[in-house]
């Protein structure tokens, strides 16, 4: 069974996010003020809460070790480039050990 958000559910679930944004801090200075468009009733805000308290609680997955390979060689498709992409020991040169992987 597929569920879909109305308006109010989207509304819920934007203010959420946006009060984890204005918490964490976004690193410019912000003061964590959060602006509501509309009024959302107390309810819905704790079903959203609850979701994505039950979702923080899943294992992450890793990502596949192909990944950045596979993503290469899609651009590389997508761009029409006859640039080959290596696999295997040789993909390593494609990632920079010193930069972090987000």
């Amino acid at each position: 069974m597929t569920r879909k958000l109305n308006d109010v559910d989207r509304n819920a679930v934007d203010l959420m996010f946006n009060r984890i944004t204005a918490t964490a801090g976004n690193g410019n200075g912000g003061d964590g003020f959060v602006a509501v468009a509309g009024g959302i009733s107390q309810e819905r805000l704790q079903s959203v809460e609850q979701i994505l308290k039950t979702l923080e609680q899943m294992p992450a997955s890793e990502p596949p070790a192909d990944l950045t390979v596979r993503t290469l060689q899609f651009i590389a498709r997508r761009t029409g480039t006859s640039q080959t992409v290596p696999t295997g020991a040789a993909a390593t040169a494609f990632i920079d050990p010193t930069q972090p992987m987000a």
